[in-house]
């Protein structure tokens, strides 16, 4: 009896394996500027915030950065220059990323906790 409980407990972990690998890929992109400002509207610099996204709960502030205006340019969110352009310049209008510049303005968007 003990070897059927092993083996179903064996074959129902295996039955599950991939939906718990299919549980990330709901993430894989999850820059959204649109979002990332509406989240922060009249809000000020430092403001907690979380919302729900993707079926996970996000949770960060409200600090300035550079939000492009072209459809046509895909970022990660993870580029240091989308932070580092506003707090040198706070009505900057292009930022220089990977080479590129990029035409936009500094708002307040929803920021992921950042390691100082």
């Amino acid at each position: 009896m003990n070897k059927n409980i092993l083996l179903s407990t064996v074959l129902c972990g295996l039955c599950f394996a991939p939906l718990a690998a299919s549980a990330n890929d709901k993430v894989e992109k999850v820059y959204d500027a649109q979002r990332y400002q509406q989240v922060c509207k009249g809000k000020s610099q430092g403001a907690q915030v979380s919302f729900a996204y993707r079926g996970i709960i996000w949770n960060g502030t409200c600090e300035p950065q550079f939000f492009s205006s072209s459809k046509n340019v895909k970022l990660h969110g993870e580029e240091p220059e989308l932070l580092s352009t506003c707090s040198a310049d706070a009505k900057a209008t292009t930022a220089t990323i990977d080479g590129q510049e990029i035409k936009g303005k500094c708002a307040l968007g929803f920021t992921p906790p950042r390691p100082k």
